[in-house]
């Protein structure tokens, strides 16, 4: 399996990094979208986001250890969004830019583990808003994390419930947004 020739051409030019993250990235889409009976190129939007095949939702993401896609029938999932973390940690300024002070306020007594998973799942959450409606700005969007490995997103009136593991030094969260809801 490889990419197709818009794939190519999207990091044509980009560091060797870049540009194996990008491919293990769509092939493990293109394999995802073989298995649901479906095929064709993954481009990119005006904001960096994934341009799915017509019929079909997903996410991707990528970190040095890990590379995930999801995907989806639309006629199923209306949405999905996936984040991956493997760093040692999110620095003041990240925190700051990325939690409002009610949410750091709550992560204060958090493991670094805890606040990584937060991270994650605005992210995913976010990357699910903007498939849904266009607007997946993650500062706008509200977390929280359970206990249990699950966590609540909320956007003005839009409320997403979602999935957080973690594994040796790896993070991930997941949501996905049936059909029949929002």
């Amino acid at each position: 399996m490889r990419l197709f020739d818009g794939e190519r051409a999207l990091v044509g030019n980009a560091k060797a990094k870049r540009r194996r993250e990008f491919t293990e990235t769509r092939l493990l889409a293109h394999e995802a979208l073989r298995r649901i009976g479906h095929d064709g190129p993954i481009l990119k939007g005006s904001d960096g986001e994934p341009l799915w095949p017509s019929g079909i939702v997903g996410s991707l993401s990528h970190c040095p250890s890990l590379c995930v896609a999801a995907v989806a029938s639309a006629e199923r999932i209306r949405a999905v969004g996936v984040d991956v973390d493997d760093s040692d940690g999110l620095s003041d300024g990240i925190m700051r830019f990325v939690f409002s002070s009610e949410e750091l306020a709550s992560l204060r007594m958090a493991s670094s583990v805890e606040r990584r998973a937060a991270f994650c799942a605005k992210e995913a959450a976010s990357k699910a808003l903007s498939a849904l409606d266009g607007t997946g700005d993650f500062r706008k969007v509200s977390v929280s994390l359970k206990a249990d490995g699950t966590f609540a997103a909320v956007r003005r009136d839009v409320a997403l419930r979602g999935q957080w593991r973690f594994y040796d030094r790896l993070v991930s969260a997941m949501v996905a947004v049936p059909s029949e809801t929002v």
